[in-house]
């Protein structure tokens, strides 16, 4: 029983290594300047690829399906928000003036 706890252990660390590797998101808050939580109303979008994120609830989480490993723009509305380094899971947390 501990052999197979053990190897269930192993197996699930390098599943989920293979995971982290082979994508990375964009993830953090959305607020708006008054402090009030974006809920559906904002779009986040990257320079990477054509994927969006819509904040619920003031929380957003975009995977990039890959890992960039490159500077990539972060846009919020269309709108040229940052620059983020990426290599991984990054937080970025936004606030939309």
């Amino acid at each position: 029983m501990k052999k197979i706890f053990v190897l269930s252990l192993i197996t699930l660390f390098i599943v989920s290594a293979f995971a982290y590797a082979g994508d990375a998101c964009i993830y953090g808050t959305v607020v708006w300047s008054d402090g009030s939580k974006s809920d559906g109303t904002s779009t986040i979008s990257t320079s990477w690829n054509s994927k969006k994120a819509f904040p619920k609830n003031g929380k957003y989480r975009l995977c990039l399906g890959s890992n960039p490993k490159t500077t990539i723009t972060v846009y919020v509305n269309g709108m040229k928000y940052t620059d983020l380094y990426v290599d991984g899971d990054k937080e970025l947390n936004i606030v939309i003036r």
